[in-house]
């Protein structure tokens, strides 16, 4: 099997900026989501790809259900945190118990609803809206890399156990820990709103999910910052030249290319893979790429406030793990 890093990025590249398009040509609101899929379900294995791809989708159906029913059921803000702080926890810490490739799915039930209430009570998106965009978008995004990378990844040699117990006490800790995160997120963008909100909201939520979720976040901690730091300053020029340029059509899809096959390549090579990933995420989220977009000025101060979301969540995280607390 073919595993050279520039490969790989190839590979990568054609399945993020295929998916991207293909959103576009849809007339999805949020086209970049179809490309995040890509950078997380690739893995070293072929099953482990099948596995991520198929729990992304289980478990964002089941994430976006419960943001829309909760959305739907009240406007409540009490309601809302309290929701959304019980189905984080609970998921977050089941992705933690199982911790496997096979936590995926309870992940992606954590992480969904958060995608989708933060949006609608900090900017008044539509919730059933951003729902079927974000199902419709997972679904591009799997298809493409499933069919772009599986054929040349190898089979794993030995069978994956199905969940590797962490233990009951620690469970909870880290269940507890993502569920309080986002109850700050919640609420952060019930009483403030707007994008500074929202961008500050969706970094604690979605990191503290997803370092409660791994069994050993110590490398996310390292990475986390530089990556977030390479991610808005991308987002940041990506946008400044398309203003500034007036990029429209061809050009702006050249632009884009260029943009997604140097993070695609950040993302494969193995000196930088930690970082590219987290990269890769957050350039796509602040830019905006192939949405409407905010303006310049709101992404700016929107890529700060991701920025210091990240930093807040490392330095309390990194206390609580050095106290063994979580």
């Amino acid at each position: 099997m073919i595993d050279a890093p520039h490969f790989k990025a190839l590979t990568l590249f054609v399945a993020a900026f295929g998916a991207l398009n293909l959103a576009i040509a849809l007339g999805l609101t949020n086209p970049y989501w179809a490309a995040m899929p890509v950078f997380v379900v690739s893995q070293p294995w072929r099953e482990d790809i099948l596995i991520r791809g198929a729990l992304r989708i289980a478990g964002t159906l089941v994430g976006a259900a419960i943001g829309i029913g909760v959305l739907l059921m009240t406007d409540s803000a009490i309601v809302h945190v309290l929701a959304m702080g019980v189905t984080v926890a609970v998921f977050a810490g089941l992705s933690y118990w199982i911790g496997t490739v096979y936590s995926y799915g309870a992940m992606l039930a954590a992480i969904t609803p958060m995608v989708i209430l933060l949006p609608a009570v900090a900017t008044q998106h539509d919730p059933v809206a951003l729902g079927i965009d974000r199902a419709w978008c997972t679904l591009i995004g799997v298809a493409a890399v499933t069919l772009t990378t599986a054929i040349f990844t190898p089979r794993r040699a030995e069978k994956l156990a199905l969940h590797a117990d962490h233990g009951r006490d620690k469970t909870w800790r880290r269940g507890a820990f993502a569920g309080v995160m986002s109850i700050v997120a919640v609420t952060l963008s019930e009483v403030t709103g707007g994008i500074l909100a929202l961008s500050a909201g969706l970094a604690v939520a979605m990191f503290s999910i997803l370092m409660a979720s791994m069994p050993d976040p110590r490398p996310m901690l390292k990475y986390l910052l530089p990556g977030a730091v390479i991610g808005v300053a991308a987002g940041l020029l990506y946008r400044v030249l398309q203003q500034t340029l007036d990029l429209q059509g061809v050009w702006m899809l050249l632009a884009t290319a260029v943009f997604m096959a140097a993070l695609s390549w950040l993302r494969s090579h193995p000196k930088t893979a930690p970082l590219g990933l987290d990269a890769n995420m957050i350039f796509l989220l602040s830019a905006e790429v192939g949405g409407p977009g905010h303006s310049l000025t709101q992404q700016g101060f929107g890529g700060v406030a991701l920025l210091c979301g990240a930093v807040f969540l490392i330095a309390v995280y990194g206390r609580l793990l050095t106290r063994n607390a979580v």
